[in-house]
């Protein structure tokens, strides 16, 4: 939205604005599908505050997964620390996942989709996909070995399969159920453990 006249500038909140908007944009559309033009329009701000701010169409792709990036994060380790056994934080995740599967326009982990629309190249889409996992590898790892698990790294990367095609097959499927069936895998690979 233009400044009035009169009125301050806000660097960040047009920074966050045109965040918000951009990652609302790719997740309905995708990335490759918009451009700049639709984003500086859903944000309410120029092309020229958005090439200001982010440099390019990637360093804004870059931004919103970043972002997008430390959000779940956050979301992650505050359902894991709001649990109070190793095993309850490990279905913690899957509980809050279900939550999200069943929201409405829910079209699964944007990260995901990011690198995959990246076609295959090892640009930054796919690395911080790549990073997304760790993630998930290295938290699912943590707990388990929290729990006395036999075989954390093992396990922690099935946790992930798990998490990561429950979520594909929900926003394909538009079946928010997989949620509870996600759950149900994990405990019992949780009791195989």
């Amino acid at each position: 939205m233009p400044v009035k006249a009169g009125e301050r500038l806000d660097p960040e909140a047009t920074k966050t604005r045109i965040l918000a908007a951009a990652s609302d944009v790719f997740i309905r559309r995708g990335i490759h599908a918009v451009g700049i033009n639709e984003i500086a329009e859903a944000a309410g701000a120029s092309k020229l505050t958005i090439y200001k701010n982010f440099g390019s169409k990637d360093g804004l792709v870059e931004a919103v997964l970043t972002d997008r990036t430390r959000r779940v994060r956050a979301w992650h380790e505050q359902a894991v620390e709001q649990a109070e056994t190793g095993r309850d934080r490990i279905l913690a995740v899957f509980d809050l996942v279900a939550t999200w599967y069943a929201e409405a326009g829910f079209r699964g982990c944007a990260m995901m989709n990011a690198a995959t629309e990246d076609r295959g190249r090892d640009g930054t889409p796919r690395q911080l996909a790549q990073d997304h996992l760790n993630f998930y590898r290295d938290l699912f790892s943590r707990l388990l070995s929290e729990a006395g698990v036999r075989d954390p790294e093992t396990t922690a990367r099935q946790l992930v399969v798990v998490l990561e095609g429950a979520t594909l097959i929900s926003a394909v499927d538009r079946d928010p159920g997989l949620g509870a069936e996600a759950r149900a895998i994990v405990e019992t690979l949780l009791d195989a453990a």
